[in-house]
């Protein structure tokens, strides 16, 4: 019984189709919209090539945008970014900090005056004199060269001059850093730019289909569950049309944040099209990145700085098992008001040694600690560089692959875009139904996306090597996106 049940309901389910068939494709039908009588394929045609995307973006986030290039961008970040700013601050410190530990090979100056006032009853030598009153006048000028305090100023220098530099190369890594993510936003926005393109179109005909499949139903021709079928690609259509003007509004966002503007300022990509740029020289190799990253790329020489300012701390502690020698000069004025004033002159050496602090034990262990120190930034210096590696492997990868694929992506929307023509005329010739349209069409929409994803990617992951390789800078960026 249930294989004669199963037979009869395919063939229900097959004469049924025939009929809809019949039924749909013998009368063509025409709808109305803004009271003008098209046909579905010219509906969709006449209002897609009427689209105006940024007049559309403009309505729908209600802002006045400005239109911006992606020089004009990076251009501005360099100028006002947070992230350099505070760099730069930090370089300048630095700067003055490394002035301040050469100051300490100066001499010390020290000048002390008094005058005092002496008068009344004075006992001197058993003899009381009744009407003593004098001045006492006494200038002392001292002069004081701790002669680098048993090397320790040597190494106080060194470890602020290599911290200075460290500071310097980390300014100019915010510089690389800044220049890399603001490209990386602007293609982002670009590409969100684009989606919503894509699926506002995509709405249109899922509009068109729906409206084509009311009036079909009204007529008598239609059924329901064609409506319901349109009402819920209608309703997919507008969620993935928000999403993408979310996703625009918060390309915006980051880009605006990146170029240290105001964050909510409404920014638009000039491009109109995706266009892929070889950023990066094709003859260069991974492990030719890589050696780039070592020698080039700005944290790295700031690391290796790090590594050598905690070095000389270590070498700083050992001068405290070092005699500190001193010398000392003074020119003293002394005498009074009635006497005169006579200069006297005190030259002096010292001379003091410590078994380090705390008996020997807090000088050794204060070493000891910076020892480890030094291996864990050695550590760190070695697990940044295996990083760096994993990105290149990754980014070059990603680079060889949308390559390769671009060309067969675009032949796929090719194919779509034929998929559609032939859908439609078989549609319009009655030879096919208008889920084959809706289809086709469907295919069409998630091959644009794809393809534009793959150019932004195949321009964001050369982005990524010129940056991770610690060559990317605004010239290279501006000279490759203008001669696109």
């Amino acid at each position: 019984m249930r294989i004669v049940y199963c037979l009869i309901l395919i063939i229900c389910v097959f004469v049924n189709q025939s009929i809809a068939k019949d039924i749909l494709f013998e009368s063509p039908i025409e709808f109305t919209v803004n009271n003008n009588k098209c046909s579905f394929d010219k509906f969709c045609e006449k209002y897609i090539n009427d689209v105006e995307i940024e007049k559309f973006i403009k309505n729908e986030l209600k802002e006045d945008y400005v239109v911006v290039s992606l020089d004009e961008c990076i251009d501005v970040a360099l100028k006002n970014n947070f992230n350099i700013e505070i760099k730069n601050h930090d370089y300048k410190s630095s700067k003055y900090e490394f002035q301040n530990a050469l100051s300490k090979f100066m001499p010390t100056l020290n000048t002390t005056a008094y005058i005092a006032d002496y008068q009344g009853q004075i006992l001197v030598g058993g003899v009381l004199n009744d009407k003593f009153h004098e001045t006492a006048i006494s200038v002392n000028i001292t002069a004081e060269h701790k002669l680098t305090e048993g090397g320790k100023q040597i190494f106080e220098a060194k470890a602020a001059k290599y911290f200075e530099k460290s500071k310097k190369h980390e300014f100019n890594f915010s510089k690389s850093n800044t220049v890399y993510l603001t490209a990386r936003y602007y293609y982002e926005m670009l590409l969100a730019k684009l989606e919503i393109e894509i699926y506002y179109r995509n709405l249109i005909e899922r509009n068109a289909q729906l409206a084509y499949a009311v009036s079909l139903e009204k007529s008598g021709f239609g059924t329901i569950f064609d409506v319901v079928r349109s009402k819920n690609e209608s309703a997919i259509a507008k969620a993935k049309l928000l999403r993408a003007l979310n996703d625009f509004k918060l390309s915006q966002a980051r880009l605006a944040n990146i170029m240290g503007i105001k964050v909510e300022t409404p920014i638009m990509p000039c491009e109109k099209d995706v266009i892929g740029v070889d950023y990066l020289d094709k003859k260069l190799s991974m492990e030719t990145l890589f050696d780039y990253a070592r020698t080039k790329r700005e944290d790295m020489l700031a690391y290796k700085d790090i590594i050598s300012y905690e070095k000389q701390v270590k070498n700083v502690y050992y001068t405290e098992f070092m005699p500190k020698p001193l010398i000392n000069f003074q020119q003293q004025f002394q005498g009074t008001v009635n006497a005169g004033v006579r200069p006297n002159y005190i030259a002096a050496a010292y001379m003091t040694w410590a078994p380090g602090e705390n008996v020997i034990v807090g000088t050794v262990t204060k070493i000891k600690a910076q020892k480890e120190r030094i291996q864990a930034k050695i550590l760190e210096y070695q697990n940044q560089l295996r990083n760096i590696q994993q990105e290149i492997v990754s980014s070059f990868s990603t680079m060889q692959l949308t390559q390769r694929e671009l060309p067969i992506l675009k032949n796929r929307v090719d194919y779509s875009k034929k998929s559609v023509e032939l859908a439609m005329l078989r549609f319009n010739g009655g030879k096919g139904i208008l889920l084959d349209v809706i289809q086709a069409q469907s295919t069409l929409v998630e091959a644009n996306v794809e393809y534009n994803t793959s150019i932004i990617r195949y321009n964001i992951s050369q982005l990524e090597l010129l940056y991770e390789s610690g060559i990317i800078s605004y010239e290279t960026i501006q000279e490759k996106y203008k001669n696109k």
